[in-house]
């Protein structure tokens, strides 16, 4: 992930976020992000009940105030949190993070218990805030991802594909045709050993697709602080990380870790904007050139994202880029010939990958299909 500052409360310096604005933010995480009926949100009854306990509890909020800048708050904060109830699996707390695993709705007295334990807590949740950053990578995120790559691999039948992934966390999407997928519309891709099995909802199908995963030749990663899965505390951070109720996500991750040991792709660290020019260069001219990313511009600053376009549009005049941006509430795939953008694809899609539903497509310019 690049360099950030949209002008929110998390690009801001703690000793500037007020009680009223963290509060708001919260409460806003709760609507957007947590609600049963937030149908585009991860969907968490557990988080929903606590985004109004730190709401209205100063002590929890200045504790949240110290989240590193850049990071979406709510999101750090719960995960830091998390993290640390895994080191006291015999709290209360963790009891809780336990039967909300298991599908049951929250205790009344869970705020309570939330608060209690953060308080105790302070110290090892305050150093998770301050060293650590939100990068899920989401690996049922490739089910909106493949369909993509699929499209690619049909208007270039003779060219393996080439791989950029930015923000690519620990690369796990990098890996993507190494999963099985499985569509509510009958449609299935990938190994059939494969012990990465994502389902999705294609609630109005797909569109036609070749049925067999496309050679991969070159892939690449690139992110600010790079994840190594091989460590078994970096692991733990990405599974806290996951929301208590979403057990099949933590699975899913798990198995994903075994096909990343096996095979790990490469991610570079450092800014998206300054090494992107670099690592395109390396890209094989005879392959299908694809830059993909999943909620990483969103933590851009204005001008790092028109440098990142930028770059795109420079390197279509010399090959066809093919771009996937998912960001906000669709997901989208640009074919950029000589700066000029077609859209071939583009869908609404839940967080994580639950869902997708394709929009009617249309012809715009690069410009107008900014993520």
């Amino acid at each position: 992930m690049a360099a950030t500052g949209n002008g929110e409360i998390e690009h801001l310096g703690p000793a500037r976020r007020s009680d009223r604005e963290l509060a708001e933010r919260f409460r806003r995480f709760a609507v957007e992000e947590c609600s049963a009926e937030s149908d585009e949100g991860a969907g968490s009854r557990t988080y929903e009940v606590l985004c109004a306990t730190v709401a209205d509890n100063p002590a929890l909020l200045d504790l949240a105030r110290g989240c590193r800048v850049g990071q979406p708050i709510p999101n750090l904060f719960f995960a830091a949190v998390k993290r640390t109830v895994a080191s006291f699996p015999g709290s209360e707390l963790a009891s809780h993070y336990f039967r909300a695993q298991a599908g049951d709705r929250p205790a009344p007295d869970l705020g309570r218990a939330f608060t209690e334990f953060a308080v105790a807590h302070r110290a090892q949740i305050v150093s998770y805030l301050e060293t650590r950053m939100v990068q899920t990578n989401e690996v049922g995120r490739c089910a909106y991802l493949l369909p993509g790559f699929l499209t690619i691999a049909a208007e270039n039948p003779s060219h393996p594909l080439a791989l950029l992934d930015v923000g690519a966390s620990a690369g796990l999407n990098l890996n993507w045709d190494q999963y099985r997928y499985r569509y509510s519309s009958g449609d299935e891709f990938g190994p059939d050993d494969s012990k990465v099995v994502i389902e999705c909802d294609a609630r109005n199908g797909l569109p036609e697709l070749p049925t067999a995963l496309p050679q991969v030749s070159f892939k690449i990663g690139i992110d600010l602080e790079p994840v190594d899965l091989s460590d078994d505390e970096e692991y733990r951070w990405m599974q806290a990380l996951i929301w208590p109720e979403h057990g099949d996500r933590s699975r899913l991750l798990s198995a994903a870790r075994v096909v990343w040991l096996q095979t790990r792709p490469t991610v570079l660290q450092g800014d998206a904007v300054e090494l992107l020019p670099d690592a395109l260069a390396e890209v094989p001219k005879e392959a299908a050139l694809c830059v993909f990313h999943c909620h990483a511009l969103n933590q851009f600053s204005v001008e790092a994202r028109e440098r990142f376009n930028s770059v795109l549009r420079d390197v279509s005049m010399g090959r066809t880029v093919y771009h996937i941006p998912s960001e906000g509430q669709r997901v989208s795939l640009h074919r950029i010939v000589r700066g000029t953008a077609t859209t071939l694809l583009r869908a609404r899609r839940q967080v994580h990958g639950k869902w997708l539903a394709w929009d009617t497509l249309a012809r715009v310019s690069f410009e107008q299909e900014q993520p």
